[in-house]
């Protein structure tokens, strides 16, 4: 069994291993390191957030780690415990719902891939395990920030809108753009859409 073999790996190896698309190293890394995210997620207090809540916060924050991690810099392990209290402060300290619930219900970012000429971008709405929806979200989530960082000031308003289901001409009269800024401006988004969907993600896609 895959799982079994792997567990003598150090952790680095199975970082490495996750960030290629096992997700069995992803799992296991999960598993292993879901102690420290109980740990972290202990010492936070917020009088309205269930535990359960900062606790899955505290997995983002794990998953980020694992993907962004770069060996050399530090430990795995540091960079985790950073990582995953990050993302717990975060969501204590500014309470920030709205990104909470893009995290736990995709729907939301549901009209970014419209059109889109991807198969592979079914993944993203597929039923999953409760992990593996922690995973996929997380990287909703990862990719959703690439973009609003890939655009300039008036996109970032064309892109929302988009999101929010208005149409090109409504988007047009909002913003004071033509037609053609807010059809290159979703394009863009596609293509960073496009670029993130590699085959090194796909297998947390799917479930």
């Amino acid at each position: 069994m895959i799982k079994y073999a792997l567990r003598s790996k150090p952790t680095e190896k199975l970082v490495e291993l996750a960030q290629s698309g096992l997700t069995e190293a992803m799992d296991l890394i999960i598993e292993k390191f879901y102690p420290m995210v109980v740990r972290i997620a202990s010492q936070f207090y917020a009088p309205w957030a269930e535990f359960d809540d900062i606790v899955q916060n505290g997995l983002i924050g794990l998953i980020k780690a694992i993907f962004y991690y770069e060996p050399g810099k530090s430990s795995f392990s540091t960079f985790a415990w950073r990582s995953i209290e990050s993302e717990v402060k975060t969501f204590i300290t500014y309470q920030n719902r709205k990104k909470n619930k893009m995290l736990s219900d995709s729907t939301s970012m549901d009209s970014i891939f419209d059109d889109v000429d991807d198969e592979q971008i079914d993944y993203f709405v597929a039923d999953t395990s409760t992990t593996t929806n922690v995973v996929r979200n997380t990287i909703l989530s990862i990719v959703h920030e690439e973009i609003l960082e890939s655009l300039k000031e008036d996109e970032i308003k064309i892109f929302e809108l988009w999101l929010d289901g208005y149409s090109y001409k409504e988007i047009e009269e909002q913003v004071g753009v033509n037609f053609k800024k807010v059809d290159n401006t979703i394009q863009k988004v596609k293509r960073i859409i496009r670029s993130r969907l590699s085959a090194s993600i796909l297998p947390f896609l799917e479930g």
